[in-house]
């Protein structure tokens, strides 16, 4: 008996027969074939609107299989009753309430194969959703096939809510209390500029998609269009919006209008073709935020949370300073509201840093009651945090519950799903899931990924709420402190551990310190009138990129960012360096003074120290103080006192640095020649002076005995025969001057 019900249960699935659950079929690999949902008409349905839904999508053949007899239909559960619902509605199948039959999509799907799929589905009458009541309703596209190899089986499904407002043929009833909503637009992307126009660099990306992004038809362009269509300045949805921008996103397209180099992955640059794409996003943007409500993220999008737990108030401060990019007119020329909207919406600590007086955050970051989206005071600060909405981001963010949901873009592939599950959302929220008075703050994900046509779909249907009376659009939120409760921060833990990584933070902060002894170290020079900080703070900025929110989780990422940072502060230093001397330096004398050259090609002014190692032999000193200046793009002769202490070829190095000892330049290894033969030249002279005081003492002892030896012999000569033997006379000695002649 068992058996026999088992098989009849089996029989049923496999009929395409409803069961009363959801189809226990064996599902495929989720990346064995892909359905896109592309629209879904009506969005909102209501009285006066069309009789049936139209599903339109897209199926791919992920897989290296052949499908057969591929066929689709529609399945709906029961319309959700309380907030929890809503949220498993939008992330998984329902139990199914009823369902429509099978409608053929293809006979054979070929491995990479793409064909479209348009499902009609009546509202009410056989074979239909049977909806008879508004609610929020969660549908199932199921997609069945037959693989080569498994038999048949589901083999791809989409989820996502249908709102009703009413059923056709039946007035939608009177609304209540309309939900207050705001909502934020984010402006966002990776980070992509590697480094920004400086002195002899170039600005130089990482890669040039950003240029399509930018184009018609490019992600961020097409945002920008669908606001500016469906909920112009001026418009009551369009005061409810407010834009969050990325100024490092700013600082990218600027330095896209000009000349810019892109890197290639193991290959030389290449030019970047974005320049004109980059100036119409620019003029679209000021078109769309003027005179509307504007935000600055921190810069490069930086994870606050993570510099403030490592000790980095500067840099967060630095950070937040990006809201004065918003102000430039050459960029956008806007007042940023006093607004900031964190990574994942939550803070470690808030008196880490100058933060503005309103905080955008998650209500589990807060120590609130549960469901409550009131604004709270923090405790001990003059500052307010006004709780997101979790169930409307939830609905806009299939990636909200997952590892990469703060670094890729939402949703994957423009999908349309999140459109419609943010539109039940918001249905709920102005009915049963009512907050009273609070005011629902609906935030995307901040690299949001809708095409223009969904950013449409998605602003329509909000207006059609509207319109029925079920919200009411307001602007963005700014409580005063005084007049709310207090409450406490609560940072999760997840958000803890998916900050960017200690180390790269240590390294970052001591790549800051440089560029800060750098700004220490240097000072306008009126000829030019450069500031330091226009050399500086783009080092900076490029450090912060390293800690964008687009790495959290990926340290190795992170990690690399900022070592393109260091390569770029590591250029700038190598401006000031000790020029190649073209000849060799020769001391003609024991205190010769060494010509020194320095150049500075950077157009500030800057102060630097010699730092020289001792030689044995050599003695040098300088006559230039502790600190020596350098002009900016200039040239300056130093004269160094080297006494060598004997001759032969000494090697000096010499290092400059900052006062702190961070090193411009490389070290440079000068050859010293010295003709200075000093003591020896002195026990030279003395050993010959008394060599040729010894050879003279020896010729006159030689010439004395020599003399004495003659008289000895002529006193002792015998006389010869014939001769007197009386003494002769002496010889006369020779004359040697004429004084010694006798004249007689």
């Amino acid at each position: 008996m068992r058996f026999l019900l088992a098989a009849l249960i089996a029989v049923l699935v496999f009929a395409g027969l409803p069961t009363g659950l959801a189809p226990p079929a064996a599902a495929q690999d989720d990346d064995q074939v892909r359905l896109d949902v592309t629209k879904v008409t009506p969005s909102v349905v209501a009285d006066g609107g069309p009789g049936e839904v139209v599903i339109t999508g897209r199926l791919t053949n992920t897989s290296d299989s052949q499908i057969t007899n591929v066929e689709a239909r529609v399945q709906r559960g029961a319309p959700a009753a309380d907030e929890p619902a809503v949220q498993r509605a939008m992330r998984s199948a329902t139990p199914t309430a009823t369902e429509t039959a099978f409608s053929p999509v293809a006979d054979s799907l070929a491995p990479g194969q793409q064909v479209p799929v348009e499902l009609h589905v009546p509202l009410t009458g056989p074979g239909s959703l049977q909806i008879t009541d508004p609610g929020v309703y969660p549908l199932l596209v199921n997609v069945n096939g037959a693989p080569d190899v498994g038999g048949r089986a589901r083999i791809a499904e989409s989820t996502f809510l249908l709102p009703v407002l009413s059923a056709p043929g039946r007035p939608a009833p009177p609304p209540g209390h309309a939900t207050n909503v705001s909502m934020l637009v984010p402006i966002v992307d990776h980070p992509r500029l590697v480094r920004e126009a400086l002195p002899g660099l170039p600005p130089k990306l990482v890669d040039d998609t950003l240029s399509t992004s930018l184009a018609p038809g490019g992600r961020l362009y097409d945002l920008l269009q669908a606001v500016t269509d469906s909920a112009p300045a001026g418009s009551p949805l369009g005061s409810a919006l407010c834009f969050a921008i990325d100024p490092d996103l700013l600082i990218t397209v600027r330095a896209m209008q000009g000349r810019y180099q892109v890197g290639q992955p193991g290959g030389p640059t290449t030019e970047g073709i974005g320049s004109r794409a980059a100036e119409l996003w620019l003029s679209k943007l000021r078109e769309a935020t003027s005179g509307r409500c504007v935000v600055a993220l921190p810069y490069a999008d930086a994870d606050l949370a993570a510099l403030s737990r490592a000790g980095l108030p500067d840099l967060v401060d630095i950070a937040m300073d990006g809201a004065d990019l918003l102000r430039d007119k050459s960029l956008l020329g806007a007042e940023p509201r006093d607004v900031l909207w964190p990574v994942e919406g939550a803070l470690a600590d808030p008196a880490s840093g100058d933060l503005p007086d309103t905080l955008l955050m998650e209500p589990h970051a807060l120590d609130i009651p549960a469901g409550s989206l009131d604004p709270v005071r923090l405790r001990g600060r003059d500052m307010s945090a006004v709780p997101i909405d979790p169930l409307l981001t939830t609905a806009l963010d299939p990636l909200r519950n997952t590892g990469r949901r703060t670094t890729d873009f939402s949703p994957p592939a423009g999908q349309l799903e999140s459109t419609q599950n943010a539109l039940g959302a918001l249905l709920f929220r102005s009915t049963q899931g009512s907050v009273g008075s609070a005011t629902s703050v609906m935030v995307p994900p901040r690299r949001w990924n809708l095409r223009g046509d969904d950013v449409r779909n998605l602003l329509d249907g909000m207006k059609r709420l509207t319109d029925a009376g079920l919200l009411r659009p307001v602007p963005l939120p700014e409580p005063e402190p005084d007049t709310l409760p207090e409450a406490d921060l609560s940072y999760p833990v997840e958000a803890g551990s998916a900050e960017v990584a200690q180390p790269v933070l240590e390294e970052l902060a001591a790549q800051n310190f440089k560029v800060g002894d750098l700004y220490r170290s240097s000072r306008r020079d009126p000829s030019i009138d450069v500031e330091p900080g226009r050399i500086t703070t783009p080092l900076v900025n490029g450090l912060l990129r390293g800690a964008s929110s687009a790495w959290r989780g990926r340290p190795d990422t992170a990690g690399h960012w900022v070592d393109l940072a260091r390569g770029t502060i590591e250029d700038i230093f190598s401006k000031v360096r000790i020029e190649e001397s073209q000849t060799q330096l020769v001391g003609a004398s024991p205190d010769s003074p060494t010509p020194l050259t320095v150049a500075n090609d950077l157009p500030i002014t800057v102060e630097v120290v010699f730092r020289i190692p001792p030689v044995p032999g050599v003695q040098v000193q300088d006559d230039f103080g502790d600190v020596a200046t350098i002009p900016a793009n200039g040239r300056r002769v130093f004269w160094l006192q080297t006494t060598a202490q004997r001759a032969g070829t000494f090697f000096l190095d010499v290092t400059m640095t900052t006062k702190d000892g961070t090193q411009f330049g490389s070290t440079k290894r000068l050859p010293y020649k010295s003709g200075n033969y000093g003591p020896l030249i002195l026990i030279i002279t003395l050993s010959a002076g008394a060599l040729l005081v010894l050879m003279s003492g020896r010729r006159i002892i030689t010439r004395f005995r020599a003399r004495q030896q003659r008289r000895n012999g002529e006193r002792t000569e015998e006389p010869r025969s014939g001769e007197s033997t009386t003494d002769a006379p002496e010889t006369a000695p020779i004359a040697t001057t004429d004084g010694d002649r006798n004249s007689s």
